[in-house]
């Protein structure tokens, strides 16, 4: 299980170095949040993450996701994501799958397809339905939703481990907390933590995770 903590412009390099130090993997680029967006200035943040050998996963969230509009989206998915561990783009934003995908196993990266859902845990039906399309478009389907029963978390996690592929399962909110540790045994192979502020309901911080999964998984 990677351990990713997402980062957004606020004394980024300092967050870096934290991050790195605290026993993170992967820091994602939450480039939606960013006030600066040029291309070139982003590359530079990869490049930042990098030299301290941590992972990158490219994220511009669009806003229908819990993100902001960011006027170049398209530019710096295809210009950056080749740098890039991983970029992470939306399963309703289809038009771009492809072109992101293209762009980020150019540079040997891997490319993420989520799907959020901030209110609920839909149906089991279209929870698996999700991570097969996503799979179906070459990426590592990633499903992030709200639980508001323990019985959520349980069918987001089941549902989950019948699919034999790469996925990201994310529960969110408090009742989800679990799913941040627990989801590694069903499959899941990366987790999000929190470095400070939480960017998602439900994050642990980033302390916490390494230190459970060195008790859990070592």
């Amino acid at each position: 299980m990677l351990v990713a903590v997402p980062l957004t412009e606020k004394n980024f390099s300092e967050r870096v170095r934290e991050a790195k130090e605290k026993g993170a993997d992967l820091v994602e680029l939450r480039v939606d949040q960013f006030e600066k967006t040029d291309t070139e200035y982003v590359e530079e943040r990869v490049k930042e993450v990098k030299e301290t050998g941590l992972g990158v996963i490219l994220t511009v969230r669009s806003p229908e996701e819990g993100g902001r509009k960011v006027g170049n989206r398209r530019e710096i998915f295809e210009k950056v994501a080749p740098l890039c561990d991983y970029a992470d783009i939306e399963l309703s934003s289809r038009e771009m799958i492809i072109p992101v995908r293209n762009a980020v196993t150019r540079g040997g990266g891997k490319l993420i397809v989520s799907f959020h859902n901030f209110d609920l845990t839909p149906p089991n039906w279209i929870l698996r339905e999700v991570l097969r399309e996503g799979h179906r478009y070459g990426g590592i389907p990633k499903v992030a939703v709200r639980a508001n029963s323990y019985e959520d978390v349980a069918r987001l996690l089941c549902v989950g481990n019948q699919e034999k592929y790469e996925k990201i399962l994310i529960s969110m909110g408090d009742i989800g907390r679990v799913s941040r540790v627990a989801g590694y045994v069903f499959g899941s192979v990366i987790t999000y933590a929190a470095l400070g502020e939480s960017l998602a309901p439900g994050q642990l911080p980033l302390e916490e995770v390494v230190k459970l999964r060195e008790l859990l998984y070592k």
